[in-house]
């Protein structure tokens, strides 16, 4: 098996990649110190991944909120080729997660969520369930690698 590995420095590029995802996971510590990672969707803006957490679940009162994080999104292709039969892309986002609190940013994500996942949905129509906490992965780090092999 061969694999090579590439490093991709274009933000846009990056960006790109990352607008055009609809979900991701999220990496994040719990109290007892193991690590949570939920399959969700998120908005990506000034460089932050935002998402909603459901405050019902068990596990929510454990998270360590304030301490590291991560966000991960993968694409593959297959490809056809001899030397090259796959190709995998992933960008993971390093931070710190935090609640959000500030109502004006709340107000903010709600409509790109509504506008990435519901766009047929009026504004005035689009709910936001009480139970989901949106949260912020405050940006540290972004990095993005291709992988190719056989």
């Amino acid at each position: 098996m061969q694999r090579n590995q590439i490093i991709i420095r274009d933000i846009q590029e990056i960006e790109k990649d990352i607008n055009e995802a609809f979900s991701g996971v999220a990496s994040m510590l719990l109290d007892s110190d193991k690590i949570y990672q939920v399959p969700t969707n998120f908005v990506y803006l000034d460089k932050n991944i935002f998402i909603y957490l459901d405050k019902n679940e068990e596990v929510f009162e454990s998270i360590k909120f304030n301490s590291p994080a991560s966000f991960s999104i993968i694409k593959t292709e297959k490809q056809g080729g001899k030397e090259i039969t796959y190709r995998l892309k992933s960008v993971t986002i390093n931070g710190e997660i935090r609640i959000v609190d500030e109502p004006k940013v709340i107000e903010q994500i709600k409509e790109n969520y509504k506008k990435k996942y519901s766009p047929r949905i009026s504004s005035d129509d689009y709910q936001i369930p009480e139970n989901l906490i949106l949260c912020i992965i405050d940006t540290l780090e972004i990095k993005a690698v291709i992988e190719e092999g056989n």
